[in-house]
């Protein structure tokens, strides 16, 4: 068996199930957990919706090629926030009708996304000081707001400045603590006090200076659910 042949049939399989209205029907435990840090919860979307910009264009066209070649399953290597990955969708007949299924294999390389490979999880913080930079410890972030490209940091102790940009805190982070709530906010877990779900908008109030409130985007209250079973 060749090299790329054992790889192939080693890695990884991400599995998406989708109705003939384009919602996600349907999804494997890998596709979730790689996805629904990123993307939010992705039951009952459009796919297209959990896609960014540049790639829902190459979606469509695996959708449309799909059903004009119903025998013939397509595929082309993707990027997603979290990395790459080779996918395929094929058409599927369903209770409720037509519909496809979208199968991703995960390269190697690929675990800079909702499950960071062990070597690239930040366990250290750098944030600006008067001294240079400081190292914190990541178990005393409380929660962090994007800032331009860069990143505003929360502790139980103020307010630091890191230059590392806050795409890549989403994709470094342990996700097992660092939970993305907002395009703008990811919270620690660990430090989550309480949910504020006053006039329809939540928020997490945080374990920071005057109780912050964290906002909670409608496209992640499910995740926020069901990360704090609630």
């Amino acid at each position: 068996m060749s090299s790329f042949e054992y790889r192939l049939q080693r890695s990884p399989v991400g599995v998406l199930q989708i109705d003939s209205d384009y919602r996600v029907v349907g999804a494997n435990p890998l596709a979730r957990r790689l996805l629904e840090p990123v993307a939010g919860p992705i039951l009952g979307r459009d796919l297209l919706s959990i896609h960014p910009e540049g790639a829902k264009a190459k979606v469509q066209w695996m959708l449309d090629a799909a059903a004009a070649r119903p025998d013939e399953p397509v595929g082309m290597a993707m990027t997603l926030p979290m990395g790459s990955l080779i996918s395929r969708v094929t058409t599927v007949e369903t209770a409720s009708g037509p519909g496809w299924c979208l199968i991703f294999h995960l390269p190697e390389s690929f675990g800079k996304g909702g499950a960071p490979a062990s070597d690239d999880v930040l366990v250290k913080l750098p944030v600006g000081s008067r001294a240079g930079v400081t190292l914190i410890d990541v178990g005393n972030v409380v929660y962090l707001e994007a800032e331009g490209h860069y990143t505003r940091v929360h502790t139980v102790d103020g307010q630091r400045f890191c230059q590392l940009p806050f795409a890549e805190l989403v994709r470094r982070l342990d996700p097992a603590t660092f939970l993305r709530v907002h395009r703008s906010y990811i919270v620690n877990l660990r430090h989550a006090e309480a949910i504020d779900r006053g006039e329809g908008h939540w928020a997490i109030i945080m374990a920071a200076p005057g109780g912050a409130r964290v906002p909670v985007s409608r496209a992640r209250v499910e995740l926020v659910r069901r990360r704090l079973a609630l």
